[in-house]
């Protein structure tokens, strides 16, 4: 990503203690998602201390907190009748198949969160794909070091959101959608092979 930093927030916190890293979380805004902005100010340092999940924050070259990601992994069902047979196959490579419940039993990478901070955007922040690209370096050299083949996320139902997520550049295969009772919301779910 052209002059910027990407850092995991274990490091952030090993370097600069909670305290400073709070005050960096604190200025993050996302008006357009604020479970975004929360899970940043209200989990993340928690969740990464706890290696429940990793967030990588990206700064520009001015140093300028502009967006973040946060990965973990997420053992999942997948009901085989919401496959195309070209998902049935590559699945097959990377989970098993129960036939009691006839779904693949898969174990994948999930992008927990995703999105970028418009308290600095001024038009030459971070770019979603390049962003994108980022997740992908790291869940490639995770791929390398433990396996997996398989990455997971959730977006809200939103048509600019599915775009992106399926545009040639990321590439993710939407497979099924769930509603959330309690915040009345429905989630698109969606994978890609790598």
């Amino acid at each position: 990503m052209n002059n910027q930093s990407i850092i995991n927030i274990l490091d952030l916190l090993d370097s600069l203690g909670e305290d400073t890293v709070n005050a960096i979380l604190s200025d993050f805004s996302c008006p357009k998602n604020p479970e975004i902005e929360d899970f940043l100010r209200k989990n993340a340092v928690e969740f990464a201390k706890r290696k429940m999940s990793i967030t990588y924050l990206v700064f520009d070259e001015n140093k300028r907190f502009t967006a973040y990601f946060t990965l973990t992994h997420k053992s999942s069902l997948i009901p085989i009748d919401m496959l195309s047979k070209t998902s049935i196959r590559k699945l097959s490579m990377h989970a098993k198949l129960d036939e009691a419940t006839n779904c693949y039993d898969v174990s994948a990478f999930l992008i927990a969160q995703f999105g970028k901070n418009f308290a600095v955007d001024d038009g030459n922040s971070v770019v979603g794909d390049r962003l994108m690209d980022a997740v992908f370096s790291i869940l490639e050299e995770a791929q390398r070091l433990i396996g997996g083949g398989v990455i997971f996320l959730e977006c809200e139902d939103n048509d600019k959101l599915l775009s992106f997520y399926q545009n040639d550049n990321n590439r993710f295969k939407l497979y099924s959608s769930r509603f959330s009772e309690r915040e009345q919301k429905k989630y698109l779910q969606l994978l890609r092979f790598f």
